[in-house]
């Protein structure tokens, strides 16, 4: 009997596990019909279940959120952590959703209302013509976001014209992602969009990098 109990709890996880890196894998890739597609708002409770917000649980705290900081939330997906960053940056502060499927930005202002939280203002808009002010935001962050958009280097130079000197970009991608990237790809993107390493967090199975926008003028896309 106890060998039925142990064989069980080793089968069962391992068949969750098998089934979510490659039968759910090739699912959302088909479904999303190629890499740099957004996630579909029907797939929504992919981005917003306790398995994926238990995975990237650190994120924000390693993003470095600072009570007072006005904060883009670029890709908030359903919002899984948008009522958190909002309480991390306290109601002096200002998180700042942008998302460029309706859908996604109408689950967002519902959690938000429901919530009674007063600091969020949401965007439908896209990552390449973010409706902010030149040096407007004092930090931003993605999570499992950048791969979706079909040009992460003009998506990030995008942050970075928000962003104010110095101002800092989180991006955290997770094994289980579908399309996960890996580190050196992110930092590839990140240098080349004009930003320097500011923090590393994490391993292979879910990390969060960090980059400060520089001084220098924007790179020539």
């Amino acid at each position: 009997m106890k060998k039925c109990n142990w064989l069980w709890i080793l089968v069962v996880p391992g068949g969750i596990l098998f089934f979510w890196l490659f039968v759910m894998k090739f699912i959302v890739r088909f479904v999303k019909k190629g890499d740099g597609v957004p996630c579909p708002f029907a797939l929504s409770w992919l981005v917003d279940n306790p398995l994926r917000r238990w995975e990237v649980r650190h994120a924000l705290a390693r993003a470095g959120l600072r009570a007072g900081e006005t904060v883009l939330e670029l890709g908030p997906g359903p919002g899984a952590f948008t009522l958190e960053a909002a309480q991390c940056v306290g109601p002096e502060g200002k998180v700042i959703s942008v998302d460029i499927q309706p859908e996604m930005i109408a689950q967002v202002r519902s959690r938000v209302q429901a919530a009674g939280v007063t600091n969020v203002v949401t965007h439908v808009a896209s990552a390449y013509d973010l409706p902010l002010e030149d040096a407007s935001v004092d930090r931003a962050y993605l999570i499992t976001v950048l791969p979706e958009v079909p040009d992460p280097v003009r998506a990030l130079r995008e942050v970075r014209r928000v962003l104010k000197p110095g101002g800092v970009v989180s991006m955290t991608e997770e094994f289980l992602d579908p399309d996960y990237p890996l580190r050196a790809t992110t930092t590839a993107w990140a240098r080349a969009a004009g930003f320097e390493a500011a923090g590393q967090y994490g391993n292979w199975w879910c990390y969060t990098l960090n980059f400060r926008s520089v001084s220098d003028p924007l790179p020539k896309p």
